[in-house]
């Protein structure tokens, strides 16, 4: 600031003595002593006058950096205060507001992914929730900085829901003469009959005999295997499935999968194609 009003005043001056020089020529050699001695005061005058005009600025400068100082003070001295009502310093609310950040980051990723890996993978999307829930209960999100990142996060995540629905189960209402096999087939639900037995999974608590359903009853359509859960593919067993890395990765454990589904299982050695698992953690 100081040197911005100092180049602006020496220019003003310049451009003053450029003038003053353009409006007064002189023959010096033909000059007489007195007017050379009237012309030399006027200029001397001249310079008098912005040297006091540059040192006026110089003040009005010196004036102007000690109320920046005392604003600078005023306004670190109120962070400190609110530091303090938030019970934390500096360093906590610029550690708070990066882990703010790294979540937003983190999101913004998720929700670049497809529909169905979003779908598949929910059970991040509920951690990211949990993380969210633990950082809003801290008194560092009260602030207006906080209170955006915080709204951004919150969009993000009604994004992935949004963006993950396509994927998750659609819904069929029972008409009647419907029977699962006939639903299954149908081209709007998989088109593929052999495919019924996802729907007597996905709904048993709905559906107590698989050849026995009602009209207006309301299915649930699975597309896709969702979080902590495993669509039955030929040639799968139990034990198998269990010894997946992203399952239990531990064949032994099989016993855990027919606990949880033996609504729907009546022998763990037979297992059909297209079964719909849950998948207890």
């Amino acid at each position: 600031m100081k040197k911005y009003y100092l180049i602006s005043l020496i220019l003003v001056t310049i451009f003053s003595l450029s003038l003053f020089a353009q409006e007064y020529s002189y023959d010096y050699k033909n000059m007489k002593m007195d007017e050379y001695k009237a012309e030399l005061a006027k200029w001397q005058k001249c310079e008098a006058d912005n040297k006091a005009q540059i040192a006026e600025q110089e003040a009005q400068i010196a004036k102007l950096n000690e109320e920046i100082a005392m604003t600078e003070q005023q306004i670190a001295d109120t962070w400190n205060e609110i530091y303090a009502l938030l019970g934390t310093d500096k360093a906590g609310y610029e550690a708070y507001l990066g882990q703010l950040k790294a979540l937003e980051n983190e999101l913004s990723g998720f929700v670049a992914l497809s529909p169905e890996d979003i779908y598949t993978r929910m059970g991040e999307l509920d951690g990211f929730k949990k993380r969210l829930a633990e950082l809003k209960k801290d008194k560092k999100s009260l602030t207006t900085e906080s209170q955006g990142y915080i709204s951004r996060i919150e969009n993000l995540i009604a994004q992935a829901e949004e963006k993950g629905k396509p994927a998750a189960a659609g819904m069929y209402e029972v008409q009647r003469g419907d029977y699962l096999w006939k639903i299954s087939k149908k081209q709007d639900v998989y088109g593929d009959a052999y495919k019924w037995y996802a729907i007597y999974s996905y709904n048993k608590d709905q559906i107590k005999d698989p050849n026995l359903i009602y009209p207006a009853q309301v299915f649930r359509i699975p597309r896709m295997a969702g979080p902590n859960e495993h669509w039955v593919a030929q040639g799968e067993f139990l034990s198998k499935i269990a010894g997946y890395n992203n399952v239990y990765g531990n064949p032994f454990q099989w016993q855990k999968l027919y606990e949880a589904n033996k609504s729907f299982i009546m022998d763990p050695n037979l297992i059909y194609p297209h079964t719909v698992l849950k998948i207890p953690r």
